[in-house]
């Protein structure tokens, strides 16, 4: 629960949802079980290395908490996530299939470090990451630990983006520098530009 040099520590709903179930003598592991949402996530809301989690997990977690955060806390989260002009960065368990975002928009993989390794964009992340990335040798934990998405509609902006992105991580941008996930719709090089739309 503390802020380092690698974490901003936790969001408003992180120090909330540490604070119920602390009080309420709750392990991370029982509220993993109680909630069906991961160890792995819980622990990331509650370290800060997932700043905002989505609505359905925060339901999940409040659901098996039996309490819900004050509408303050979830404002001071959204605000806390969001970028002007661009929208809410909003993170989920890549390794949760009911937690994976069916919106368009460009999105970020992590690895156990919380480095960003893997820049993407789609018109449906859950429908790229179902068909593309799931059974490729390094989607698994903890090469992807966890990740982030913001919403973007419009096709052409998140193909902009995405590009800028990967150009800004450089060499920590790993599975897209490398190519590894080559295929119908391939992940280029660094500054290389895909010849066909991504789903």
């Amino acid at each position: 629960m503390r802020e380092t040099a690698d974490s901003p520590g936790p969001s408003s709903f992180g120090r909330w949802l540490y604070e119920v179930r602390k009080k309420k003598g709750i392990s991370v592991d029982q509220l993993a079980e109680d909630s069906g949402v991961s160890f792995v996530q819980v622990y990331n809301i509650e370290s800060g290395r997932s700043q905002n989690p989505q609505p359905k997990t925060r339901e999940k977690l409040t659901n098996a908490l039996g309490t819900r955060p004050a509408a303050k806390v979830l404002a001071e989260t959204k605000k806390e996530a969001s970028v002007r002009d661009v929208g809410e960065f909003v993170d989920f368990d890549p390794h949760d299939d009911t937690n994976i975002p069916d919106e368009p928009g460009v999105y970020v993989f992590y690895d156990i470090s919380d480095r960003p390794i893997y820049v993407g964009q789609s018109k449906s992340i859950r429908d790229r990451i179902v068909n593309d990335h799931v059974t490729r040798f390094w989607y698994r934990a903890p090469v992807v630990q966890n990740a982030s998405y913001v919403r973007i509609e419009d096709e052409g902006l998140r193909a902009k983006i995405e590009k800028v992105m990967i150009k800004f991580l450089k060499s920590n941008a790993v599975i897209n520098k490398q190519g590894v996930d080559r295929g119908a719709h391939a992940v280029v090089p660094v500054g290389g530009h895909a010849a066909r739309e991504k789903k």
